[in-house]
């Protein structure tokens, strides 16, 4: 559990816990990803309590996440796992704020309709997973 200033515990969600693997864990966010091969999903958490929608996030957060959302689509490219990104929101399910980063691409395997709910996940193999993850770390971190 971290605790963000004055604020209260923050936990992941179970759901997302249980949905995602572990990529990076910082001050500001966790960066998962999404257990389903079929296409480069990454998930990023705020760390901050009881926060479900953007206007929950502190203001001087917003433009370093946005920065960050950014980066990420632009490592998921450079890592030619896809030709675009869609970045979304949803608090359906999951109430706790999260962002999405999925790699499209023309052919994929739901292409062009939505990711979510799409069929049943393919979960990644574990070297598979920790090759992906690898090469993520690389692609973030070798910025423009």
């Amino acid at each position: 559990m971290i605790v963000v200033g004055a604020m209260a515990p923050w936990k992941l969600d179970p759901r997302l816990e249980n949905d995602t693997m572990l990529i990076a864990s910082g001050d500001a966010w966790q960066t998962r990803l999404m257990n389903d091969n079929r296409w480069p999903w990454i998930i990023v958490v705020p760390h901050a309590g009881d926060v479900q929608d953007i206007d929950d996030v502190q203001q001087d957060r917003l433009a370093a996440l946005s920065d960050y959302l950014a980066d990420i689509s632009r490592a998921l490219k450079k890592m030619g796992v896809c030709t675009s990104t869609n970045v979304a929101t949803l608090g359906n399910v999951v109430t706790q704020m999260h962002w999405h980063v999925v790699g499209r691409r023309e052919g994929d395997a739901n292409w062009p309709g939505p990711v979510w709910g799409f069929e049943t996940p393919l979960p990644y193999g574990k070297e598979e997973a920790e090759a992906f993850i690898d090469s993520f770390r690389k692609a973030l971190r070798a910025r423009p």
